[in-house]
């Protein structure tokens, strides 16, 4: 135990000499998890919370332009601004300046030609010798349509977003026509006055509710993210001063001297184990608190981290084995300096890369999801995931923690087998 103790003393007086590996621990995840977290709010809020710019040139003055508009109007996803003359060509121009997002032009006659339209299927579904039903207009033959121009960089699915919601409106004010035409021809041919009513809409409720089954559950956004997954970044960039740590011993004759003291080679390993464990607690710590309490100031929520404190620990300290065990085992193998660094280095922003840290896995492609699962990154970042949105227990994090626990036994076995073939 005294040898353990001096050992840990041992590394703990190097990592505080060494004010470039220090600042790599400390300062720059810090400065990592303020700025992604604030370029990425605005892609992490609801989409409900943003709304879009629509330009909207309304040519008929009747029941479908006019419902169409104030429907807009109402959803709240929706910033409407409508005039009432406007060429296609100026609109478009608009929209293609950036000044709107969205265009839409509702063409004159609209509504005239919806009713048209609905008097001839009422009239197909009738047989031929009921003869002729309705008066219908000639001059309004043609189907009713609505002018949409998108600016090129909207995406896709705020493209479905408008669209639904025009098919919605289009739908209930085609349904409250449909009932005008039927109330006139019940009352013309069986003297039925038929009493309008808006009780044919809003028949299905929709009750919304998180999969966690929490009544006030945490949602996803940019902190939630950013947070755990710039921790455990942090977390695996312990491998460059950790394997320089382990190298330097070499090279400067500190290992072979140390082997000559009573005592398995086993004590340096876990003393260095034991003392970036500790960095890693105090680098978790550090950002859990900027988190909850310094992100706010920014305007950002605050970061939630549910009620499961067991599983958060657990989690953290499968996390920090894992990372501290990689880092050992590249000092263990890396023959120079250099190599550590440049491998270490790499290797973890290629692990981060294809972990979701940068790039959250429900925005990947099917292919690099199943990429991702190799990476020990996103193994725990899943984990995170499950604590903080999921309100997950101890239970339900135990596969994630199993496999950071085998990739730190692999790392360590990997380390003692090659310092045993080195001597």
């Amino acid at each position: 135990m005294n040898r353990l103790f001096a050992s840990i003393k041992k590394e703990l007086l190097l990592l505080s000499r060494d004010r470039a590996g220090m600042a790599m621990l400390f300062l720059m995840p810090v400065v990592l998890v303020m700025v992604m977290t604030l370029l990425q709010d605005s892609t992490f809020k609801k989409m409900d919370e943003k709304q879009l710019p629509v330009l909207i040139v309304n040519h008929d003055a009747d029941t479908f332009g006019i419902n169409i508009v104030k429907g807009l109007k109402s959803a709240n996803f929706f910033k409407v601004t409508e005039v009432k003359s406007l060429s296609n060509e100026d609109l478009e121009k608009q929209i293609e300046q950036g000044k709107y997002l969205i265009g839409i032009v509702i063409n004159k006659n609209s509504t005239s030609l919806i009713k048209n339209s609905i008097k001839r299927k009422i009239q197909d579904q009738f047989p031929k010798d009921v003869g002729e039903l309705f008066e219908l207009d000639e001059n309004y033959t043609e189907q009713t349509k609505v002018e949409i121009f998108f600016d090129p960089v909207l995406k896709n699915s705020y493209k479905q977003s408008i669209l639904g919601a025009l098919r919605q409106f289009s739908a209930m004010v085609e349904a409250k026509l449909m009932f005008e035409i039927y109330s006139g021809l019940f009352d013309e041919l069986l003297e039925i006055d038929l009493k309008p009513t808006d009780g044919f809409s809003n028949l299905v409720i929709f009750d919304e509710k998180y999969a966690s089954g929490e009544q006030n559950s945490i949602i996803p956004n940019s902190v939630q993210h950013n947070i755990p997954a710039w921790t455990i970044f942090a977390l695996f960039f312990i491998v460059i001063p950790l394997a320089s740590n382990i190298i330097k011993e070499r090279e400067s004759g500190v290992s072979e001297r140390l082997r000559t003291i009573p005592g398995s080679n086993l004590i340096s390993i876990l003393a260095k184990a034991k003392t970036y464990f500790l960095v890693g607690f105090v680098q978790v710590i550090l950002m859990l608190m900027i988190g909850i309490w310094l992100l706010p100031v920014f305007g950002l929520p605050a970061l939630q981290i549910g009620g499961n404190g067991l599983s958060l620990l657990f989690v953290t300290i499968a996390i920090i084995m894992a990372a501290t065990a990689y880092g050992i085992v590249i000092g263990t193998i890396a023959k120079t300096e250099q190599q550590s660094s440049i491998f270490g280095s790499i290797s973890v922003v290629i692990l981060a890369a294809i972990g979701g840290v940068w790039v959250p896995s429900f925005m990947m492609s099917d292919l690099m999801v199943n990429v991702s699962k190799i990476s020990p990154l996103n193994w725990g970042l899943n984990a995170y995931y499950d604590i903080f949105l999921r309100n997950s227990g101890l239970y339900d994090v135990l596969p994630s923690i199993g496999l950071l626990a085998g990739f730190a036994f692999a790392c360590l076995l990997i380390s003692i087998a090659f310092s045993k073939a080195a001597k």
